[in-house]
């Protein structure tokens, strides 16, 4: 019988090429419940302000929740953070796929991580032992190759985070892939993985255990609890469109950043809307491990031998926002970001900005919305920091600074938005304007509250919206402690969560 968790916390010094287990703290578990709980407490008590994101000193922790690897639906979600590279406060992303499962199975609850390599490697953990491996072979890999290399090697049920060439060239947006096309995406978990020289790191599972504290109660509940999830409303839009069908409502209603946040929606969206991927693109719909919504849309483009998963974030970013609306070229720009390791948020902020600022003559490059092969080259030379990707891969906020545009850039705190325009959406503004790590989407969730047309509908900002919108931050904290899928919002509330949590724990 368990209690909900690993009870064990692995720390590696990847300068010393060591690493100890330490016992997890119950009354800390109680306190912080897990995931970003457990990681903001831990960078917080180790006064993570002193150092600089580049420094061996940064720490980089992966942590997961009292939920990971139950079957509880939604909970196959995992959580890195460290100090950001990009904003210079606190960094944090979370992704789905197998990672917490499997993390979990490994035997641990969090893995630190500090020091710096000096040579590349990648690291692999198991229940027992932690092996620190010469990765020159993979030096230079993108990220989906490395995956593919090294799960081959460890066996298909391993996990792996890779970064890619962005990665280690320390572009402050850099993402930490796993499962070829998940993402630990936003605030630039790649770059200081990367000034760490870790290529990768794999979790080999050791032996499958029940974590809860009573496990036949907890697949009593389940039984009764899924089947009520399968069909509640969220889960079924979402198995039916995935995140992409957000295109047609963002454009109807008007908040689908367009040409770098110059319009709220483009000529052409109709291309690249789900409909059109669905007719057109799609080849099958993928999920996390025990995850019945299978929101995430496998796509391909015939016309260039691509395939990608595809999201309503990266349509935007990679798409209206830079003035793509051919659905072939935005498959062969995600798949081009996802194997150089960069954020397609932060990504396709940056280029839109790069074209604004050359159309008014401020920066010299020569190209145009919707430049394919000119958008192509420039995503690799952001990645390898060539030329003018060097000043870009700096991010929209140094940007500006550099060249004085500061009135022309678009962030929160240093971090470039998601793809809901706040002129259009009051809840999302004052979600954009408090969150802890920028211009996030997630942390409030506040999106969602506008588009539904609660507390008084988009346009309306006042007390009702505010109210919602604390509800929402507060929920949302839980559930990244929690480790839950946001998308879970609407049937994980807090009665809910309480029951289920004194199930496991």
């Amino acid at each position: 019988m368990g209690s909900g968790y690993s009870e064990r916390i692995l720390y590696i010094d990847v300068s010393r090429r060591e690493h100890h287990v330490e016992p997890l703290d119950k009354g800390f578990a109680r306190k912080f419940v897990g995931g970003k709980g457990f990681a903001n407490y831990i960078l917080y008590k180790y006064g993570i302000w002193s150092y600089d994101p580049y420094s061996p000193d940064n720490l980089l922790i992966f942590s997961i929740g009292p939920f990971s690897g139950t079957m509880i639906p939604m909970a196959s979600r995992a959580w890195a953070a460290f100090r950001s590279p990009l904003t210079n406060i606190l960094g944090g992303s979370n992704l789905g796929g197998y990672l917490a499962p499997i993390m979990r199975y490994t035997g641990y609850d969090m893995v630190i991580i500090r020091g710096a390599s000096e040579k590349p490697l990648y690291i692999v953990i198991r229940e027992r032992s932690v092996e620190y491996v010469d990765a020159k072979d993979l030096w230079g890999m993108d990220a989906i190759e490395t995956e593919k290399i090294l799960r081959k090697e460890y066996g298909e049920s391993s996990a792996v985070l890779a970064i890619g060439p962005a990665g280690e060239n320390l572009v402050r947006y850099a993402m930490i892939n796993h499962d070829y096309w998940r993402q630990f995406g936003r605030t630039g978990g790649g770059a200081v993985m990367g000034s760490k020289k870790i290529k990768a790191i794999v979790f080999v599972p050791g032996e499958k255990r029940d974590y809860a504290a009573d496990p036949e109660k907890l697949r009593s509940y389940l039984r009764d609890f899924t089947a009520k999830f399968v069909k509640e409303a969220g889960t079924t839009a979402l198995r039916d469109g995935g995140t992409p069908r957000l295109v047609e409502i963002a454009n109807r209603m008007g908040f689908f950043p367009s040409l770098y946040w110059s319009q709220v929606t483009i000529d052409g969206w109709e291309k690249i809307s789900w409909e059109s991927f669905r007719k057109n693109n799609f080849i099958k719909p993928l999920a996390c491990l025990y995850c019945s919504a299978s929101c995430h849309r496998y796509v391909e483009s015939k016309k260039y031998n691509t395939r990608v998963d595809i999201e309503y974030e990266t349509i935007f970013a990679l798409g209206s926002n830079i003035g793509v609306t051919d659905p072939d070229q935005l498959i062969v720009l995600n798949d081009i970001a996802d194997r150089m390791g960069l954020d397609t948020i932060s990504l396709g902020n940056v280029i839109g900005f790069a074209i604004e600022l050359s159309k008014k003559g401020i920066l010299k490059l020569d190209i145009n919305w919707g430049d394919f092969e000119k958008i192509k080259q420039l995503i690799y030379d952001i990645a390898y920091r060539r030329g003018v990707g060097d000043l870009l891969a700096e991010g929209v906020k140094r940007v500006a600074e550099k060249l004085g545009t500061e009135d022309l850039a678009v962030h929160v705190k240093g971090l470039e938005p998601a793809a809901y325009d706040p002129r259009s959406l009051k809840g999302m503004a004052l979600g954009y304007a408090i969150a802890g790590r920028g211009a996030d989407h997630l942390g409030t969730m506040a999106y969602a509250i506008d588009i539904a047309g609660r507390a008084g509908g988009k346009d309306y900002l006042g007390p009702e919206k505010v109210k919602a919108v604390i509800e929402y931050e507060n929920l949302g904290a839980i559930m990244d402690s929690l480790l839950l899928c946001k998308f879970g919002r609407y049937i994980y509330t807090f009665p809910v969560i309480t029951e289920i949590l004194n199930i496991v724990t």
